[in-house]
């Protein structure tokens, strides 16, 4: 430990995210975790309500490739990479990557046959297949969710330390995913088979995460002194653009009124360009949160105030 862990009051915590002590590596991380919860979410959607062998595979990419290559650059050192998957019993990031490859590893084989691979010995929506499937959906959820694990460990950094943090990075990878299956198929020209679903599902999604948000906030808010200091860092400092600005008004607020909108009277091509605009939105909010969180954790102190 080093002198500054001893200063009276919190301290904010430098490794993980922009801002970081090395600014764009730590970073990296930020986008490890923003990727695999887009990913894993878009696979999910786009093999459980749409059936696109398209975008499940740009979703398995994601987080197959995206969120490795950011792991990597976050390590510095890839030759030591092996050494993330050797604790799982007791590492939060060990499980993790062992979700990344599980999930990965079955959706591949899941999607075989339908990506150039017909010699494999089962085809879409055999027993086999389901099977593979099932377990791949297993593994996104794990993905999805487990972001919001290992920052609920983080026993010294009370806003992460709550167990607000699962259900909440779970349920925007989960929007992420609509948001990615919804421009992967207006980009590729694909047909959504039931858009009033993925929108129903995504305004349950957006009042959610809005629910959590509040709920996170003030439940922080009537905590510590460390928590309360995080709140008025996300509310009151520079910040509070990217939480309150990008985050909430318009990575929530304006991607709900959108979707009602929609539902109301708007049709045809406005209609789609609102969605797609909506869906923007989304992943820029889903991204701003995550920074947000990151950046206002803040080390209990180690020695009590006055000391």
């Amino acid at each position: 430990m080093q002198f500054e862990d001893f200063k009276p009051g919190p301290r904010a915590q430098m490794e993980w995210g922009f801002g970081g002590r090395r600014r764009w590596r730590d970073g990296a991380l930020l986008m490890a975790l923003f990727l695999g919860g887009i990913g894993a979410g878009q696979f999910v959607i786009s093999t459980w309500l749409i059936e696109s062998v398209t975008s499940a595979l740009i979703g398995l990419l994601i987080v197959g490739v995206g969120k490795t290559v950011a792991h990597l650059i976050y390590l510095g050192q890839p030759a030591r990479f092996y050494r993330l998957f050797l604790k799982p019993s007791t590492s939060w990031i060990s499980r993790g990557l062992v979700f990344m490859v599980v999930f990965v590893a079955f959706g591949a084989a899941y999607l075989a046959p339908e990506i150039g691979f017909e010699w494999v010995p089962w085809t879409m929506g055999s027993s086999l297949s389901d099977a593979l499937w099932f377990v791949a959906l297993l593994g996104a959820g794990l993905v999805m969710i487990y972001d919001g694990f290992v920052l609920a460990s983080c026993k010294s950094i009370t806003s992460w330390n709550t167990a607000l943090m699962p259900p909440l990075f779970f349920t925007y990878a989960l929007a992420g995913g609509v948001a990615m299956t919804y421009l992967t198929m207006t980009a590729t020209g694909g047909e959504i088979l039931d858009e009033n679903t993925m929108l129903s599902l995504d305004a349950v999604l957006l009042t959610t995460m809005f629910a959590l948000i509040v709920i996170y906030v003030a439940s922080m808010a009537a905590s510590t002194a460390t928590a309360k200091e995080s709140v008025r860092r996300l509310t009151s400092t520079r910040l509070a653009i990217a939480f309150v600005g990008l985050a909430i008004v318009a990575g929530l607020m304006v991607p709900l009124a959108l979707t009602y909108l929609h539902e109301a009277s708007t049709e045809g091509a406005v209609a789609s360009a609102l969605l797609a605009a909506s869906a923007v939105l989304e992943l820029a909010g889903d991204l701003s949160v995550r920074h947000s969180i990151l950046r206002a954790g803040l080390h209990a102190p180690a020695l009590p105030e006055g000391v």
